[in-house]
């Protein structure tokens, strides 16, 4: 592997600990089979090595343990799934060049920060 993809690689995980994840925040269950979503590069560039660890960590973290709270799960499953739109929002922040979508992933990052806060003070106010 390239020095730079693991760069990448790493920058990628700092950013998702930076914003929150956590194993406490949302519990992972068995392993959950998402090879039918296809699309997975398998690339040596940069940004597909970092999109394809953004979206395991965001697939693992949605892969929650139930509770009995349908609205306690929601946020816990969703709060994942925030987190990982942010992750590829900062690598198409880092890699992109189109402004348009340079634009889109800050205006994702902005969007996504309020909910992430939100989720969160959901999940602990009820303990979960």
């Amino acid at each position: 592997m390239k020095r730079s993809a693991i760069k990448t690689a790493l920058i990628c995980a700092a950013t998702i600990a930076a914003i929150g994840f956590t194993a406490g925040t949302v519990l992972a269950q068995d392993k959950v089979d998402h090879s039918a979503h296809g699309g997975h590069s398998m690339s040596s560039a940069p940004w597909a090595m970092a999109y394809d660890a953004a979206n395991a960590v965001m697939h693992e973290g949605m892969a929650i343990s139930y509770s009995d709270n349908p609205d306690l799960d929601f946020a816990r499953a969703m709060l994942a799934h925030h987190q990982g739109a942010v992750a590829m929002a900062q690598i198409q922040l880092q890699h992109g060049t189109d402004p348009e979508m340079r634009a889109l992933a800050q205006a994702i990052i902005d969007a996504q920060a309020a909910e992430i806060a939100q989720m969160q003070a959901f999940i602990a106010k009820l303990g979960g």
